[in-house]
Order: C-alpha cells, then structure tokens, then sequence
C-alpha cells in the first residue's frame, strides 16, 4: 500500500458524506444496525440524536451502508489500520504531539488542533493550502471546509510524512484554478442562521441580489456560506437562492 501524504489525503477525501459518530473508526452502519451503535456510543441524548437523524437522512437517501468516525478516528483509521504508520490507535491530543507545530500558515498534509486548555480537543487534515477536511460534527459528518485561522489553535507536519513534506519537489505544473461558487439570494429577505435548520438562530438577514462564497451542502440540503460574521446556513429553496 502506498503511504504518501497523496495516498492519505485520497483516502480522507472518499470518507466526505460519512457521518460522525464517538470513537467511530471506520464503524459500519447499516439501516439494521445504525440506530442500536449510535445508541450504544453516545451517551448525550441530543448528540445520539443528531447522529441518528444525519444516518437516516443518507439512509433515506438510498445508502446501503455508512462508515462512522471521530475527528481522530478519521486519520487514525488509515494511519494505525490501512498503512501501518501508526502502532496503536490515537486521540487528537496524541496525534498533535506527533507533529512539528509551526508559526506559518498551515499547508497540503498538514494537521490542525483545536484546544481545550492545554490538549488538542479537534483535528482536521489540510488537502491543499486553503482546504480541509474533517470529522466536524454529529450534524454535518464528514466534511471538506476552508481553513480559517480564528477556527484553530495551532498546527504542523505530521512526523510520518516529515520527510515528504519538507523535501523540495520538481517543479509541477500550475493546477487550472477551481471556479468559486456563490449563493445569490433571489428572495426579498432570507434569513441566515448558525444552523440548517429555522431552529437555527438568526445571524443576520439577506437581501435579494446578496452574494455569498459557497462553502458546502449541510445534510438538510441548505447551504453553507462564508459571511462577514462567520460561516452561516440559508435554505436552499429555489423561490428564495441558488447556487452559481
């Protein structure tokens, strides 16, 4: 198997769509199944049902099975069960004790920490220079999110991949720059909330022709956008935004 930042990051971009779940690893979740595990591993009532509506909205959705994972158990599936480069299984704060943390902006094959005190409570894995992906929540599951400094404590190189990452590459040539995609509001005044949902609080309310960087679909199908007060949810009904 080959154990490269690529081979890691491939692995962490075919898990986007699969749901959080605590200690989940790679956890396997079937519409027989899915309700009894997440039972048995959440012990908060509100996060077990979060958990179990995500599953069953992708269950609805026509999946057959789904994978669970924390933010740790993400990385630390293919890193102590796929390649070998781990020897046991990891949390968070272990995995941020295995890296060099540095003082530049995080790059490709980096790993970020949020922390409660002095431990790394959360990990995410940077794909690209701007880009990562992470276990965000019971809410959201598996997703790819842009990074943003205010959102994390620290960072740094993993120690498995050091010597790839610190090496000097041939040059490549430029990638073809991705398109950013909007959302444009068409209706007259649409509320944008912390959440997916009208439970959500209101952040602020947008106006017909507003424009806002797109960030990625919640499970309810609303989108996620960047605003000047922090990432936001709006509906994605057709009478009221599109995306572009």
């Amino acid at each position: 198997m080959e154990k490269t930042v690529t081979a890691f990051i491939d692995y962490l971009q075919a898990q986007v769509g699969q749901p959080y779940l605590w200690g989940g690893q790679h956890t396997k979740l079937t519409p027989e199944n899915y309700v009894a595990v997440i039972t048995r591993k959440e012990s908060d009532p509100e996060h077990r049902q979060d958990a179990i509506d995500f599953c069953q909205k992708k269950f609805d959705a026509g999946a057959a099975v789904l994978y669970g994972y924390d933010c740790s158990g993400l990385g630390c599936y293919w890193l102590y069960n796929l390649a070998r480069l781990y020897k046991c299984d990891v949390n968070a704060n272990t995995m941020m004790h295995r890296c060099l943390l540095q003082d530049e902006p995080p790059k490709r094959g980096w790993w970020v920490f949020r922390l409660s005190g002095k431990r790394a409570s959360h990990i995410g894995y940077m794909i690209d220079d701007a880009y990562l992906i992470e276990a965000k929540g019971r809410k959201y599951g598996v997703v790819k999110t842009k990074f943003r400094v205010k959102d994390w404590a620290c960072w740094g190189i993993p120690k498995v991949f050091e010597k790839e990452l610190t090496s000097v590459p041939a040059p490549e040539p430029e990638p073809a720059p991705v398109p950013e995609r909007f959302v444009e509001v068409l209706g007259g005044s649409v509320n944008v909330r912390t959440s997916d949902s009208k439970k959500g609080r209101i952040l602020f309310t947008a106006h017909r022709g507003d424009r806002f960087p797109f960030l990625n679909t919640a499970p309810s199908g609303w989108y996620e956008i960047d605003t000047k007060k922090g990432p936001g949810f709006i509906t994605n009904l057709a009478r009221y935004t599109k995306l572009i």
